[in-house]
């Protein structure tokens, strides 16, 4: 399926994998932007690449299978390069890095809701295609933070964990409101919208749970975006048979 669209929006970078346009959820090298006219880095600048550290180090542990709640701001303040003082400058708790990790973690999500919607795409396939490739590319670039939603959501701390639900719950109001723009679901109530925005939450995530398990493998480049294009596959296919299905549902 070929869509017409303007290469400046900025989703495509996720369609194609082209990821320079878009916001790293990691730390970054330095690129010098932002500096002193001596070149050296401004105040707000070392804050938010100490900040963005200290989540990053605790990506890393519990990614390496150490429990989040078992952290200790030693472990983080020593993995980050930092003084462990150093981490209530920026965080007020264990929790309170948590629950910044989700937030940025969703807003990169709910980004690609508001794109889709300044895309001129006229039929749900199309834009079930482009949803899901832009799904992959956040799953290949920003997996450690995917993964990390995936353990709290199971077995996390209950602030996470409540967290997460609510934002789960945002996620898919904006989806029920996307989708309200195609036939026949405009002419649906707003609890029949609802219902299917849930059913399809729900396929994302065990969508999302697949492409993490590909990654999780560490099997060689090659393999591994082959597996990813064949999850993602079956996840447009699914998402789609739910539509198909949704087609012949008559709201009352």
């Amino acid at each position: 399926m070929v869509l017409n669209m303007p290469r400046s929006i900025a989703i495509v970078g996720f369609v194609t994998g082209d990821t320079e346009n878009r916001r790293s959820l990691s730390v970054e090298p330095d690129s010098g932007k932002g500096r002193d006219r001596h070149g050296r880095r401004t105040q707000q600048e070392r804050r938010e690449h100490t900040r963005r550290a200290l989540m990053t180090a605790a990506l890393d542990l519990t990614g390496g299978g150490s429990s989040f709640d078992a952290l200790s701001l030693r472990q983080l303040a020593s993995k980050a390069g930092v003084a462990p003082s150093a981490f209530y400058r920026y965080f007020q708790s264990l929790d309170d890095l948590g629950l910044a990790v989700i937030h940025e973690t969703f807003r990169t999500l709910r980004e690609i809701m508001g794109e889709m919607a300044n895309l001129d795409i006229d039929s749900s396939g199309g834009a079930i295609h482009v949803g899901v490739q832009a799904l992959r590319g956040v799953v290949s670039r920003d997996h450690a933070h995917l993964a990390f939603l995936a353990r709290q959501r199971a077995a996390g701390h209950s602030v996470l964990r409540r967290e997460i639900r609510s934002e789960i719950r945002l996620y898919a109001s904006q989806l029920a409101t996307y989708m309200a723009r195609f036939e026949p679901i405009r002419s649906w109530s707003v609890g029949d919208v609802e219902m299917l925005s849930s059913m399809l939450m729900a396929t994302i995530l065990a969508g999302i749970d697949s492409m993490l398990e590909v990654i999780a493998r560490g099997l060689d480049d090659e393999t591994t975006a082959r597996d990813l294009d064949a999850a993602a596959t079956m996840l447009e296919r699914q998402i789609r048979y739910l539509y198909v299905g949704a087609t012949a549902w008559r709201s009352c």
